[in-house]
């Protein structure tokens, strides 16, 4: 079996000790500014305006992704409550660090965004154009942090795949070889950001950018999750959380995406 060993969780710079998860999610949203910054500049567009965008759709991705991680366990949570006033360093540990699920964040950022734009009344799909390719392009690196720290992990793998081996994993189950699922997502969402990036200068805006995205991704969420091993995700009956909105994201958007395309081919 091809494995290799990971142990790094934590990052020591001096001091300072940093989680890797944390940093890179740190690093995701600097590389997803900088595009859409530097997109903003070509196209000469306000950015005082569209930069306020973006950092509410941070937001709105933070809570987004929390509220939907937090509702599978909101019977466990209210019996925990009284932990906030005793002990309320281990409720933040069991329910306020880390813990995100992609699709509610996404949801976030989005309708943040979109209340953001009716209220400065502003055109969502010209606002979004550059802002669309830089979601995938922040949810590689934060795959990438799921995958140092061992969250989010992978099946154990069988017989001659590549796997990865996890020694001080707070999450991961330790000195078990398992699937790198993280890291195959990390790789389809840059490539993701690379297409949508293409569409872009071709002319392509938020609109269409968002079906392509969504109905892209959704099936590929969906066959990534057969390759989780982390029960946290939640599942709604056979199916884990992520994969039923996978599913309902891509009825919704495929057939968008088709109907707007025709009515783009008859014009």
């Amino acid at each position: 079996m091809l494995y290799f060993m990971l142990m790094i969780p934590f990052l020591s710079l001096g001091t300072l000790t940093l989680p890797t998860y944390s940093l890179m999610a740190l690093l995701g949203a600097a590389a997803a500014w900088l595009y859409f910054h530097q997109r903003c500049k070509t196209r000469k567009e306000n950015p005082g305006r569209t930069e306020q965008a973006f950092w509410f759709g941070m937001l709105g991705a933070l809570a987004g992704g929390k509220v939907l991680y937090l509702l599978p366990h909101l019977p466990q949570l209210a019996a925990d409550l009284p932990l906030l006033f005793s002990l309320p360093e281990l409720f933040y540990a069991r329910y306020l660090s880390g813990g995100f699920v992609f699709y509610g964040g996404l949801l976030g950022a989005l309708g943040t965004v979109w209340l953001f734009c009716r209220q400065r009344k502003i055109s969502f799909p010209m606002l979004t154009t550059d802002l669309i390719p830089a979601i995938p392009l922040f949810h590689a690196f934060g795959r990438v942090g799921c995958f140092l720290a061992g969250c989010c992990h992978g099946i154990p793998a069988q017989e001659g795949w590549l796997s990865v081996v996890f020694h001080a994993s707070p999450v991961a189950p330790n000195g078990v070889p398992l699937v790198p699922v993280q890291l195959y997502e990390s790789a389809a969402c840059l490539l993701l950001f690379l297409l949508l990036d293409r569409l872009v200068r071709r002319g392509w805006q938020g609109d269409w950018l968002l079906l392509v995205y969504l109905s892209l991704y959704a099936p590929l969420r969906f066959v990534l999750e057969f390759f989780r091993g982390d029960a946290a995700r939640g599942f709604l009956g056979l199916l884990s959380t992520s994969q039923t909105l996978a599913l309902i994201t891509l009825v919704v958007a495929l057939p968008l995406l088709v109907k707007k395309s025709r009515g783009r081919q008859q014009r």
